[in-house]
């Protein structure tokens, strides 16, 4: 048994290294320098009355950089970048929060009214690979964001009377959009859902 035991230990500390290293975090959980170039991002696209956003595509260079690797973290940046080229910088605030939370917890559970809020926006740009691919990411999403507002209701009913209405209408929506439905009437309603969304 004796001549085995320098095996085994060296068998431990595969194992040790193994499961530390399936279970490392993103190097973006937690990282103080992103919450720093997010808040640069959120002072930036404020607008003035009957004034553009100072924010420019170049504003997320350095956000790009610290967040490389981790797919969550450049899928918020991408969605920053198409917000800003599109001149729709109003909702940038909307991908900011979603990124923030997600950095702090490493939980990425999507707020479904305003990614469909943003599917009728990339809808009305054009760019309909875009809406398709993110209203697929919506109906993914769609299960954990419910368990998430259903947990918020019982323990603040009086700010989702609404909620059940809601539901019924996100999953029409979704229903219309995989059928390929992007008519006005349906971006319409995604707008309307959006603007009364619950989080």
């Amino acid at each position: 048994m004796k001549k085995y035991l320098p095996y085994i230990f060296v068998f431990l500390v595969f194992i040790v290294l193994l499961v530390l290293a399936i279970n490392k975090k993103s190097s973006v959980i937690g990282n103080v320098a992103i919450f720093e170039e997010i808040t640069k991002t959120e002072q930036l696209s404020v607008q003035e009355e009957n004034k553009p956003s100072n924010i420019t595509s170049y504003d997320l260079s350095k956000l790009k950089d610290l967040v490389k690797g981790d797919d969550i973290a450049e899928s918020y940046v991408r969605e920053l970048e198409w917000l800003i080229t599109h001149n729709e910088s109003q909702h940038i605030l909307h991908s900011t929060s979603f990124m923030r939370d997600y950095i702090k917890t490493g939980k990425d559970v999507s707020c479904v009214p305003h990614e469909l809020w943003h599917v009728s926006l990339f809808a009305k740009h054009g760019d309909m690979d875009y809406a398709k691919k993110q209203a697929k990411s919506v109906e993914k999403s769609y299960d954990a964001w419910e368990k998430s507002v259903d947990e918020k209701r019982k323990a603040y009913p009086q700010f989702y009377k609404t909620l059940d209405e809601l539901k019924k209408r996100i999953q029409n929506m979704l229903i219309k959009l995989k059928q390929n439905d992007y008519s006005n009437d349906t971006l319409e309603e995604l707008e309307l859902i959006g603007t009364v969304g619950l989080c």
